[in-house]
């Protein structure tokens, strides 16, 4: 759900535990593994033609997202502001969405949010991503690497950092723009983009919700009602509807599993 997103096309990420792992780093008196010094910031143009970033853990997952800026000039001065403000746990605000799960924000000295994380199932998780964020930003340091994410619609399964397997959906634009619960083997997960392929496109599968400060949420669940999917935050129900028809024209396509 990342940063109160306008674009009918922003939209995507996971309902577990943030994905980084292994040992060491410790921030705001806790020890957050990371499982590389690989991280990232993509950047990606919208639907509405404004330029995003996301702040990209070393296994792949999608960490933080960014609002929208005019030009890309703009997103990079953004993420010289995630990484000045990035590393202090007095910028990051814990908030809960009415369906209970758990998401933050990262804002700048003026109180501007300047990054918004994905959703998680549970408050400790949603901590323990503020944790992962930080740890991150401490490592990036102060020149951080920016890329233009890549250019194809594809499904990606990666390790998280529970060991758990998770996917997310990656639009032709380079966005992330769905991802799933985590799975306890790679098997399950690659089952799981099976169900997303099913039951995606049928509209009855999705439940669109409304979250805090007028944001909405999307969900996709398979026929039993679990959830298999999550997407970003929007700023309007209409908007989040939108997203989910642009999901679903996705998985009209033969899309690839890079694993």
């Amino acid at each position: 759900m990342f940063a109160k997103i306008g674009s009918v096309f922003a939209v995507g990420l996971v309902l577990g535990t943030v994905g980084c792992s292994a040992a060491g780093e410790s921030v705001g008196g806790d020890a957050v593994e990371i499982a590389s010094t690989s991280a990232h910031f993509e950047t990606f143009v919208g639907k509405d033609g404004k330029t995003y970033f996301d702040l990209v853990a070393g296994n792949g997952q999608n960490v933080l997202r960014s609002q929208g800026y005019a030009s890309a000039t703009g997103a990079k001065r953004g993420v010289l502001s995630v990484v000045r403000n990035g590393s202090n746990p007095a910028q990051f605000v814990l908030k809960e969405a009415t369906d209970a799960t758990w998401y933050f924000d990262l804002t700048a000295a003026n109180h501007e949010i300047i990054g918004t994380s994905q959703m998680y199932v549970s408050k400790s998780d949603a901590e323990r991503g503020e944790l992962t964020v930080q740890a991150l930003i401490m490592l990036i340091g102060e020149t951080p690497e920016v890329a233009a994410a890549p250019h194809q619609a594809r499904f990606e399964v990666f390790t998280g950092e529970d060991k758990k397997f998770y996917f997310h959906l990656r639009a032709g634009n380079g966005e992330i723009v769905l991802g799933s619960q985590g799975y306890t083997t790679k098997a399950s997960a690659v089952s799981g983009v099976q169900s997303v392929q099913s039951n995606g496109t049928n509209d009855a599968r999705w439940t669109v919700f409304q979250a805090i400060d007028g944001e909405w949420g999307i969900r996709l669940e398979a026929g039993n009602h679990k959830t298999i999917g999550a997407g970003e935050l929007y700023v309007s129900q209409s908007n989040a509807n939108a997203g989910i028809d642009t999901i679903e024209g996705l998985l009209g396509e033969t899309l690839p599993v890079v694993q």
